[in-house]
């Protein structure tokens, strides 16, 4: 697997400049500018990027490209400024960098001495011990996460499916994705171009139908067969959301029966789902969540009403954490506060880039067995390039001992 060393750093911020300088020069290309990115300087707050221009309008041209420029580069801000150093034509491009967050995942994970397998890093506790979960524990089931919309949900489900592809082989680890949370984020779906993934992230009542009656078959065969491995771990943005689409199709009916059988029996069979939520109260959940969901990693709620649904604690108080991955982790060992690692999208390209490029070549067979298969999704995109945007940041000092998530027996 991937080694994340002490020259991460330095190989971290390479790719990110590498990558959005052939952003900047896609989008001046798409308009038939005629620049290009000749060097660059990285300042405490942003990076300038030396743009030379063979224009006649020069930077007035440049900058009728800015919102696509910041589109294309994530939403950082983009300033324009002539190069008086320099010949005529060569211009200065400022890309601010976004605020530091707390914790980066990728600068986290060297400082762990071993990730056990099938063991998710979550991110740092307030005393700074690594906080991890470990879905190989025989009394791990299955796992809520809930918080309102600024939480941090999103991106922690996709430190968890990263932390986890990063540590296991796919013969260990197999996952599934159903993004349903409203709007039109995207941040799930680069988790497609995992190895690791069964089929691409699902984003439609049908997929997510079939993927579940799929996860049934296998469980089934799985404890007729008693193995569990490889791991399943099924990740679900927004499984309110899915319900209540559900509710207006004719499978609805079979896929609440299908998630309720897996949320009973699955994790014997090795299969883990890991369920997030903005609506901890919604009825759909409650016939969930006091026996089938023990473990909760719960953000910044509404109320004290929704932290006690969400963590199953009276006094958790989750309705004063600050939001943007302040969590506490709620089983029954008891509750734990916990800031989530962050993973930007230039680092999840780059861990991408790291899995695909020591991934084995793929050997062809004829197909003998007659197990159900999961249906090609039509959203796969294994095999397509891929592109992402993001930030950079940093994180000093070494945590003591990691703490478990643990459920007592």
């Amino acid at each position: 697997m991937p080694q994340y060393g002490p020259e991460l750093r330095q190989k971290r911020l390479q790719h990110q400049l590498e990558l959005q300088a052939r952003q900047i020069e896609r989008v001046l290309s798409q308009h038939d500018a005629s620049a290009r990115v000749v060097g660059g300087t990285v300042r405490p707050r942003a990076v300038q990027f030396d743009v030379q221009a063979g224009l006649v309008q020069g930077i007035e041209r440049l900058k009728e490209l800015k919102e696509e420029l910041v589109r294309a580069l994530g939403g950082a801000m983009v300033y324009f400024a002539p190069d008086n150093g320099r010949d005529n034509g060569c211009l200065n491009l400022e890309v601010a960098q976004s605020e530091a967050v707390p914790i980066p995942l990728l600068e986290l994970l060297p400082l762990l001495q071993e990730v056990p397998p099938l063991t998710a890093v979550l991110g740092l506790a307030e005393d700074g011990r690594p906080v991890l979960l470990n879905f190989g524990e025989v009394e791990m089931t299955h796992i809520l996460i809930a918080g309102d919309e600024a939480a941090g949900k999103t991106s922690l489900l996709r430190t968890l499916a990263l932390s986890l592809a990063m540590h296991n082989r796919q013969s260990q680890l197999q996952l599934l994705v159903c993004q349903h949370a409203p709007g039109t984020a995207t941040d799930l779906q680069p988790l497609s171009y995992l190895p690791h993934m069964l089929a691409g992230v699902s984003t439609t009542v049908g997929e997510s139908v079939q993927l579940f009656a799929f996860l049934c078959s296998e469980m089934d065969y799985r404890r007729e067969q008693k193995v569990r491995a490889p791991a399943i771990v099924v990740l679900v943005d927004e499984i309110v959301a899915l319900l209540e689409k559900a509710e207006t199709e004719t499978a609805g009916n079979d896929l609440i029966s299908n998630i309720t059988r897996l949320l009973q029996r699955g994790a014997e069979a090795g299969i883990h789902l890991v369920l997030a939520t903005a609506r901890p109260t919604a009825r759909a959940l409650s016939g969930w969540l006091k026996a089938e969901l023990p473990v909760r990693l719960v953000g910044k709620v509404a109320d004290a009403a929704s932290s006690q649904a969400a963590t199953g604690v009276p006094d958790a108080q989750a309705e004063y954490l600050l939001g943007s991955g302040d969590f506490v982790a709620a089983s029954p060992a008891g509750v734990l506060r916990f800031q989530a690692a962050y993973l930007s999208d230039y680092d999840l390209h780059l861990i991408l880039e790291e899995l695909h490029r020591q991934r084995p070549r793929v050997l062809l067979a004829q197909i003998t067995s007659t197990r159900t298969s999961l249906p090609a999704s039509e959203t796969a995109v294994a095999d397509q390039p891929f592109a992402f945007d993001g930030d950079e940041i940093s994180l000093g000092g070494a945590p003591e001992r990691e703490i478990f998530v643990r459920l007592e027996k």
